[in-house]
């Protein structure tokens, strides 16, 4: 998470601290560079940075042992773009892109409560051939788009430990390269001519992966379900007319006709994602254990908002404060993997009052944000026995499912367009650390007692566009 933020930040303050560098202090909207007039159409190549989240499951239907490891993975993503578009009328375009990049993330564990068996995920490439189909509102450039995703991943599971088998093994890991299907939404908008900035959600599902595993020395067929969640910000170059520099040192910002500073109000939706891990397991054990949370579900709600503009006298640097409050519906819930224990998490409410700083183009502000966070969570640790098959075996097991406000503390970025006078649409991506939650299942039995514990770090990601509506009056534009 951290690489794309810093990533971003670097983006967001070296567009506006070059630009202001080179640029006396005017009134916001001056007059922009000769160009034509806003045109998408032919063909480009980019580059692009940003976070990946990967959602694995994986089980062992059918065999032996049941139940499934949920493994989250977090790490960064890195690539290239190449595409063309094609704008049939003022406000309509398609086209076709694809990217190739790095897909840096990995995640291995003992599993909870199995001190004998690992399970893990490492991903190293990915690529993606897709359509955009995009609404054109002048400098800017709202698209859906989807197609197929090729994923280089290795998945691992298995092994046993000498002091629980007598001859210990190692995990199995199979690597292979997935096809599957993409699909996501964007924002684009012009920096210049050929120049232009976005920030871009994809969804990847790589399908499955069955293979021959041995855990506790014991053959199964091993079943990975792989997802990811790539959010990235990029640049890209428009290959037509006379050739351009980077944009950001030039002078002048391109005409609107929307005032972003003051007081504005808006709503947003979007998707909500858990990682949260879960480490702990018996209470006499000598081994740390783990388990992770894979879920997600929707998140909307409403924002209120203020920006400061002109920042420092330099007219493309903007600062401002944001809070929000909505909904964020995030379910995980699986049963742990050779044990009788339920791992759950569910989300109902979050908010966050958060700073925002970055630079704007004139229609657009591209920012970095971070500040508080707060979430209402329930987090639980439960049995899958009966009462009556706790009777059979002798003990009795005390489930600890709780619900509480945790507060922490959030960061991300994105990208907000205008739309006209007033009105301005957003794609944003946030992190947030809820803190830790404690749980605990309570085993008794004639003589002896002991728990099972999880100490659940609580870790999301929100995803989500949103519309402001700006108090300000409109402004006229000047070219």
């Amino acid at each position: 998470m951290k690489t794309f933020f810093l990533g971003s930040v670097a983006l967001i303050l070296t567009t506006g601290l070059a630009a202001a560098a080179d640029m006396p202090a005017r009134t916001p909207y001056a007059k922009a560079p000769a160009m034509i007039a806003y045109d998408w159409s032919g063909f480009y190549l980019g580059g692009y940075w940003g976070t990946s989240i990967g959602q694995s499951r994986a089980s062992t239907p059918g065999n032996v042992f049941t139940g499934t490891v949920d493994i989250s993975q977090k790490g960064w993503t890195a690539g290239g773009t190449v595409g063309v578009n094609w704008q049939f009328n003022p406000n309509w375009l398609i086209g076709v892109e694809g990217d190739l990049g790095f897909l840096d993330s990995k995640r291995s564990f003992t599993d909870w409560n199995d001190s004998a068996v690992t399970a893990g995920v490492k991903t190293s490439w990915y690529g993606t051939a897709r359509a955009r189909l995009g609404y054109v509102t002048g400098p800017s450039l709202l698209y859906v788009t989807g197609g197929a995703a090729f994923v280089r991943l290795e998945d691992t599971f298995g092994g046993c430990v000498p002091a629980v088998c007598a001859q210990g093994s190692a995990p199995i890991s199979v690597t292979s390269t997935k096809t599957g299907w993409t699909a996501g939404g964007g924002i684009e908008t012009k920096l210049s001519r050929n120049w232009s900035q976005k920030t871009e959600y994809l969804y990847v599902d790589a399908g499955s992966t069955d293979f021959a595993a041995n855990p506790v020395n014991v053959a199964q067929t091993a079943s990975f379900r792989n997802q990811f969640h790539v959010i990235k910000t990029g640049i890209n170059y428009k290959f037509g007319g006379p050739a351009e520099a980077l944009p950001f040192f030039s002078d002048a910002m391109l005409p609107t006709n929307h005032d972003w500073a003051g007081f504005y109000a808006g709503v947003n939706a979007g998707g909500g994602l858990t990682t949260s891990r879960a480490p702990g397991g018996p209470a006499l054990a000598t081994v740390v254990t783990n388990n992770d949370m894979r879920g997600n579900g929707f998140a909307g709600g409403a924002q209120v908002g203020y920006n400061l503009m002109n920042l420092f006298g330099r007219p493309a640097l903007f600062a401002g404060v944001e809070g929000d409050i909505g909904y964020l519906g995030v379910k995980a819930s699986h049963d742990d993997w050779n044990d009788f224990f339920r791992m759950n998490q569910k989300t109902d409410w979050y908010g966050t009052l958060r700073g925002r700083i970055g630079t704007t183009t004139g229609p657009a502000l591209l920012y970095a944000t971070g500040g508080v966070a707060f979430v209402q969570v329930e987090n639980g640790i439960s049995t899958t026995l009966t009462p009556a098959q706790q009777a059979q075996i002798g003990v009795t097991l005390t489930n600890d499912v709780r619900s509480d406000t945790r507060a922490g503390w959030t960061f991300g970025g994105g990208t907000e367009v205008a739309l006209d006078a007033h009105w301005s649409a957003k794609l944003e991506y946030l992190y947030i650390d809820a803190g830790k939650s404690q749980r605990a299942v309570r085993l008794s039995q004639p003589g002896f007692a002991t728990s099972f514990n999880s100490d659940v770090s609580n870790r999301f990601h929100v995803i989500r566009a949103g519309l402001n509506y700006s108090l300000n009056a409109p402004v006229v534009a000047k070219y």
